[in-house]
């Protein structure tokens, strides 16, 4: 990293840590809701446009492919509660049917 890259952030992080140290003080109160107050609107704006960015580029291409996949999802998950059924019925008749032949005296297949 450049060395001015360097002094940049440092003073970035001393500007963040003087506005949280000073918001937390009481006589700063009042100049923090009035601060907030004026860019609250700019924020919003901002915000709006972020969000509208989002789903215009980003929502728009991924919910195509959101869609294809929860039916192969969906597919899947049939199948697997399919097999789970099946092995559980099978360890059941299992079960049965050794107890059933050893009271029976007859071998299981």
């Amino acid at each position: 990293m450049n060395e001015r890259g360097f002094i940049k952030n440092i003073v970035i992080i001393i500007v963040i840590l003087t506005v949280i140290f000073l918001g937390q003080q009481t006589y700063f109160k009042e100049y923090g809701r009035n601060l907030y107050s004026q860019i609250k609107p700019q924020v919003q704006a901002y915000w709006t446009g972020i969000s509208d960015w989002f789903k215009n580029n980003v929502y728009s291409g991924v919910s195509g492919e959101v869609e294809q996949k929860s039916a192969l999802i969906q597919q899947e998950v049939e199948k697997q509660k399919n097999n789970l059924m099946q092995n559980i019925w099978e360890k059941i008749k299992d079960y049965f049917g050794n107890i059933f032949s050893k009271v029976s005296g007859t071998p299981v297949k």
